[in-house]
């Protein structure tokens, strides 16, 4: 299942930040998603890139990690690439939630994870509608991991619930964005699933934001958005403040003012790491050429790679985790980006300095992050 400012503790954790502009299916377009496996018992993170959009469809590449004792990094790493089709964008009832190894690239006649505009349509409008939802059963291992399992359709009517706010990192903010909640219990022979989908509130881009299925969940933690490269179109045409912004960080300029303001320190948006790892996923290389950029514009600053992680598991894997995470990024900055490596120190904090509650999964997930600071 894929889908696709630091904060006083809990004092503004539902506070709902500005909306950002419209979010769009565009190449570079990332999300994380984490998942919670009811029968496993574990969470872990999935993440999604969007590769190419056409008029033919849309490609993407995904990787997760899934905790595993038995492995000999604890964790077993694995990919997909997945094309959906421009038509099953308009008008597919299958919903694909789970991607088996043995599938194929593309799965004629579902979408993945996301409404179709016609489904989207009906159930905004007409408040239900029939689907078809693929997923591995409880029954046959695990609704989200049992690679091994043959995927089922079920099938049944989703009701409309009503708009509800899902909050998600958009570009590092928390933002609670307006989802079309849906639910309604499906079947396939003698099985059964009680389903849930949250999915946003935008035709033009019905993301699956939350997902609920036979009692493991997935929910879209994080959404970054590509920068951009330049701050005016054709003729001068200029663009909105918000595409600015994202103009500026392609340079890195937000990282700078960040690290030039009062508290000499800043998130760095779009750096990821499979579930209990520290290996850099292809997906960071934005950030990182972000980060090298403002250096490279800086070369009198020495910056501090910080890693942080959430609460979950012993003090001493978090702490040993999050320094492992900031040493990977130092060296992807010194071997591949040509910073010099004695303007690069790392740290790691483990879960020492939360800036968000760990009790829900958003707020683990705005926990785990890199920072980068500077001596004020």
């Amino acid at each position: 299942m894929r889908a696709l400012a630091a904060v006083a503790l809990l004092a503004a954790l539902h506070a709902a930040h500005a909306q950002p502009s419209p979010i769009r299916i565009e190449p570079g377009l990332t999300g994380v998603s984490v998942i919670r496996d009811a029968v496993k018992g574990i969470d872990y993170e999935s993440v999604t890139t969007i590769t190419a959009v056409g008029p033919d469809g849309v490609r993407a590449a995904s990787q997760w990690a899934v905790p595993d004792a038995d492995a000999p990094d604890k964790v077993q790493t694995r990919s997909a690439a997945t094309f959906t089709r421009a038509e099953d964008l308009r008008q597919a009832r299958r919903i694909v939630i789970w991607q088996l190894s043995t599938d194929p690239e593309t799965l004629p006649g579902a979408t993945h994870g996301g409404a179709s505009s016609e489904l989207f349509d009906e159930l905004r409008n007409k408040g239900e509608a029939q689907v078809a939802v693929g997923a591995v059963s409880v029954r046959d291992g695990s609704v989200l991991g049992g690679v091994l399992a043959g995927r089922k359709y079920f099938r049944g009517v989703l009701t409309r619930v009503g708009i509800e706010p899902v909050r998600v990192l958009v570009d590092g903010v928390p933002v609670a964005l307006p989802a079309l909640h849906v639910r309604g219990t499906l079947s396939v022979g003698h099985d059964r699933a009680d389903a849930e989908f949250w999915w946003l509130d935008d035709r033009q881009a019905p993301l699956l934001l939350k997902l609920v299925f036979q009692g493991s969940v997935a929910q879209t933690v994080r959404i970054d958005r590509p920068r951009k490269k330049v701050f005016a179109g054709a003729e001068g045409a200029s663009v909105r403040i918000a595409d600015k912004n994202r103009a500026a960080d392609a340079g890195g300029e937000s990282l700078a003012q960040a690290l030039a303001g009062k508290s000499c320190r800043t998130e760095v948006p779009g750096i990821y790491f499979p579930t209990n790892s520290a290996l850099l996923l292809p997906a960071s290389q934005p950030a990182v050429e972000r980060i090298a950029a403002m250096l490279k514009a800086r070369p009198d600053w020495v910056v501090t790679i910080e890693g942080h992680t959430d609460n979950t598991g012993t003090e001493a894997f978090n702490r040993d985790l999050s320094r492992r995470r900031a040493e990977t990024l130092r060296s992807e900055l010194v071997n591949r980006q040509g910073i010099a490596a004695d303007r690069l120190r790392t740290a790691g904090f483990g879960a020492k300095r939360p800036v968000d509650t760990n009790d829900t999964l958003d707020g683990r997930a705005h926990n785990r992050r890199v920072e980068v600071s500077r001596p004020c």
